[in-house]
């Protein structure tokens, strides 16, 4: 006698659909029933989606092949809405195993070439449901951004807002806590400084990540943003465009090295070691064990403080620190004689690729969404770190081009006449906002400018 499968799936929305486990089983067992068929098993996978083929009683009916002559479902759908994973299923595991499939619905039996036809056929208009299913959910997050609405993904609220009817509303408490950071991170330009003050200040104190993501989120300019794009939101804006772009600017250039010592390092997160391209920290020594009570203060390889953390020590050399900046500054009070040579010489950057490259990741991440090789829980949070890639570029982008306008007209002149009188915070500001990066070989120093 026939051995026969049961397999039956159901997910949350089509429970109300008439696709019922009880109602599947019951159609199911009076087929086989009519067939002369014997029940070996009955695999049930609720509230799994059609999407994927990671479901547990499918796959423990695949380990069963051996012992079974055929797997019957209601319907075609029940089985995968991939067009891809359907054909899979049935040509690499059911036929292989010499496994007939049986769809009671669609009068199907894939003992006969007819049936197999068919299948193929029906398996197309699965995949173009999920497929109209997608674009549908597409369009609905592009036209709920472009109404001025907030994505809805996840189940928590953006620091500073609560939902109400969809819309966002400030919670001022946290609204004055976020414009605290944006202050406090122009002033120290580190986000681990900025948590120091706000504690102190007696502010609940966020984890590091989230003020970085907060720092570089166009929400708080009153605009939403989706697919890359960025549209005016319903809700208030808390930043000013101003601060925001100058804040996005610090961020771009700090690379987070060393953070915490930024307030007394002018160069920190700009030095790079030419020997093994690890960072160079700043630290001190002797002030807590000489009768003077001085502290001396150098800028030494990682690889070369750190040792342990490495397969083989850096012997790259350490600079004192008032040394290193005093090279810097001088060259930058120099630079003006060949500041037009060093313009021309200057590769551009094509940020036009890497913007449309991302653009491409992200249709690839939607078609992958499409024949089910993402779970659509995680396609909302992919997008957005594909949409916060693009925005770094793009401000990147921005900075190039304004920083290149207003070095050549504004900047460089004051800065040659200004820059010993400057205070700490400043003087660091105007080498962020000129350098880009030092390299350092032992005894040669390499600055690469940003312009």
């Amino acid at each position: 006698m026939t051995k026969a499968a049961l397999y039956i799936r159901v997910s949350t929305r089509e429970q109300v659909e008439n696709y019922s486990i009880e109602v599947q089983k019951e159609r199911l067992e009076a087929f086989c029933k009519a067939k002369g068929w014997d029940v070996y098993n009955v695999y049930i996978d609720g509230g799994y989606s059609g999407s994927t083929l990671d479901r547990p009683d499918l796959q423990r009916m695949l380990k069963d092949l051996k012992k079974i002559d055929a797997i019957v479902v209601y319907k075609l759908d029940r089985l995968s809405r991939s067009q891809k994973d359907t054909l899979e299923l049935i040509e690499e595991h059911f036929l292989k195993k010499k496994v007939d499939f049986v769809s009671v619905t669609e009068t199907l039996d894939t003992s006969t070439s007819f049936g197999k036809a068919m299948i193929g056929i029906l398996s197309v208009f699965a995949q173009l449901e999920r497929e109209s299913i997608a674009e549908r959910m597409r369009m609905g997050h592009i036209k709920r951004a472009e109404n001025g609405f907030s994505g809805m993904g996840g189940d928590y609220d953006p620091a500073g807002f609560t939902r109400q009817h969809g819309l966002l509303v400030p919670l001022d408490y946290e609204v004055k806590h976020i414009q605290r950071a944006f202050d406090l991170y122009e002033q120290y330009h580190s986000i681990t400084q900025v948590q120091a003050v706000l504690k102190e200040e007696g502010y609940p104190v966020w984890r590091f990540r989230r003020y970085r993501d907060i720092l570089s989120n166009e929400l708080y300019l009153g605009r939403v943003k989706f697919a890359g794009k960025a549209y005016k939101g319903k809700h208030k804006a808390i930043i000013s465009t101003e601060q925001f772009e100058r804040v996005q600017t610090l961020l771009d250039r700090h690379k987070g090295h060393n953070a915490h010592k930024a307030k007394n390092s002018l160069l920190s997160g700009l030095l790079t070691c030419k020997h093994c391209g690890e960072s160079f920290v700043s630290y001190s020594t002797g002030a807590k064990n000489r009768k003077n009570n001085k502290a001396y203060y150098y800028y030494v390889c990682r690889a070369r403080k750190f040792p342990s953390e490495y397969e083989e020590k850096c012997m790259n050399k350490n600079w004192n620190r008032t040394k290193l900046e005093d090279i810097v500054l001088t060259a930058i009070k120099n630079m003006s004689m060949d500041f037009d040579t060093q313009q021309k010489k200057k590769r551009p950057v094509d940020f036009e690729k890497l913007i449309k490259d991302v653009d491409k990741k992200i249709e690839r991440l939607i078609d992958l969404y499409t024949i089910g090789k993402v779970k659509p829980s995680l396609i909302d949070k992919k997008i957005d770190v594909l949409n916060a890639e693009k925005d770094s570029i793009i401000s990147r982008q921005k900075d190039e081009t304004e920083n290149a306008q207003s070095i050549t007209v504004d900047l460089l002149n004051t800065l040659q006449k200004k820059l010993e009188e400057m205070e700490f915070r400043d003087k660091r500001a105007a080498i962020l906002t000129l350098v880009k990066q030092i390299y350092i070989n032992d005894t040669d120093v390499d600055i690469e400018w940003r312009f």
